[in-house]
């Protein structure tokens, strides 16, 4: 169980850090954008575009750290590196099913918020001007609410 929950953990954070990552990476896109539209207008703007690269590398820290870390958790350590993501073990029968429960939940959960973060992306058209990178934020949100799903389905199935 430890294993789940620190992988839910590190996933969560991760898409904090790289959703993060791509705001930054938005903004300066949006304004180098609004530059361009104000020029073809025949304005001059002036605008300082600068890629912070840290919240990227930060993400790629992490990502390694969880990659190593996880590997490190697993009780079986005989198989490929790449088989041993998740919590997977092939020969225990309940945990195949904690994990067949806790996905579909997961599941659910990230479907039901796809269609309603369509709905909300279509009637928030204000937000979306004053917050450009509401939907980047809203897609983390869709798979932070997932994995929190899983985590706890996961949980409760093996607690059972």
């Amino acid at each position: 169980m430890k294993v789940v929950i620190f992988e839910s953990i590190s996933k969560i954070i991760i898409t904090i850090v790289f959703a993060y990552s791509m705001d930054v990476a938005f903004r300066e896109i949006w304004l180098m954008d609004e530059f361009d539209r104000a020029y073809a207008r025949g304005k001059y703007i002036p605008v300082d575009v600068e890629l912070n690269l840290f919240p990227f590398a930060l993400c790629f820290f992490l990502v390694l750290i969880y990659v190593v870390m996880s590997w490190k958790l697993k009780p079986r350590k005989t198989s490929e590196l790449m088989m041993k993501s998740g919590e997977l073990q092939d020969s225990d029968e309940r945990e195949r099913f904690i994990t067949n429960r806790a996905a579909r939940t997961s599941y659910v959960v990230a479907s039901t918020g796809g269609v309603v973060a369509m709905i909300l992306i279509v009637f928030s058209t204000s937000i979306i001007y004053r917050f450009p990178s509401f939907p980047i934020y809203l897609i983390a949100l869709i798979l932070i609410t997932s994995t929190i799903a899983y985590a706890i389905t996961w949980c409760l199935e093996f607690n059972k």
